[in-house]
């Protein structure tokens, strides 16, 4: 019987699939690479992989980029980690770069069991639920996009108004073909896309709002509650995530590695000095 045909699938509703396979195993590697172009969205329970581990299973989807944006902890104990306490609402990791990352994997290998969350939004699905006008008048608009500069830009949207000149930013089409799954998405989200490149305010905050609603609907967002030794593995170009506030002293450290097409130059954005690990702190 080959390995292909032993690994167990379970569909996740409203996208993705669990997978039951040992990412330690190297020869497992291919299936995991098959798998994640046919979904996008991959999880694995009862994983125990160092970071090493992590980055030659992630090598064989993408490009792992050696930096700490791409690889380390997010974490708000490890004095290594990012992101601390924060609530961080929806985004594509680096969408306000010419190169957001092609994919993201996060390993749970300290969480308190299933007390704290990550939700994921189907940048595909929504496209597909919006009206067909709707979907033909985005084919030409592009969306400015921004980091998140400041407290209301991470936890909700960040605003063009007040945006340092310094800090990044850039214009996407609004509809993108994902270079993992081939297929067609929504690429602009709740935390990033300050506005629609053309149009009037009113009508840019329109469409925002309407894309808006079909993203977040409950029946297009799935809620991951970690556990340890769970891994998640999604492309980063096709879904959305968010997490809440978590409660202060109380861990939660995840392992990352990501891959992307980018380099270290392209991830310098003037990051506030508190959501940066100390060492990288000027």
């Amino acid at each position: 019987m080959s390995a292909h045909s032993v690994v167990g699938l379970t569909l996740i509703e409203p996208f993705g699939v669990e997978v039951d396979l040992d990412l330690r195993d190297e020869s497992n590697d291919a299936r995991v690479a098959e798998l994640f172009k046919e979904y996008g969205f991959l999880l694995f329970r009862e994983q125990d992989l160092t970071q090493e581990q992590q980055k030659r299973v992630m090598s064989k989807l993408g490009p792992v980029l050696e930096d700490f944006t791409t690889v380390g902890y997010v974490s708000n104990t490890r004095k290594d980690g990012v992101l601390g306490d924060s609530e961080v609402s929806f985004h594509l990791d680096f969408l306000y770069t010419p190169v957001p990352l092609l994919g993201i994997s996060l390993h749970g290998i300290e969480v308190p069991y299933e007390e704290t969350w990550t939700r994921f939004a189907s940048g595909r699905l929504a496209l597909e639920a919006l009206p067909p006008a709707t979907r033909e008048r985005l084919r030409s608009l592009k969306g400015l996009n921004l980091f998140s500069a400041s407290e209301e830009g991470l936890t909700g949207r960040q605003r063009l108004e007040g945006y340092p000149d310094n800090a990044p930013r850039a214009e996407h089409p609004l509809i993108h073909r994902d270079p993992i799954t081939g297929q067609e998405v929504l690429f602009a989200t709740q935390q990033n896309t300050a506005l629609i490149v053309g149009l009037s305010e009113d009508d840019s905050e329109e469409l925002i709002a309407e894309m808006h609603a079909h993203l977040y609907a409950d029946s297009n967002i799935y809620e991951h509650r970690w556990r340890n030794g769970d891994i998640v593995i999604w492309s980063n170009q096709a879904l959305h995530h968010a997490r809440g506030g978590l409660v202060p002293g109380k861990t939660r450290t995840l392992q990352r590695v990501c891959i992307t097409e980018g380099q270290s130059s392209d991830y310098r954005p003037p990051i506030p000095a508190d959501r940066l690990p100390p060492q990288m702190r000027m």
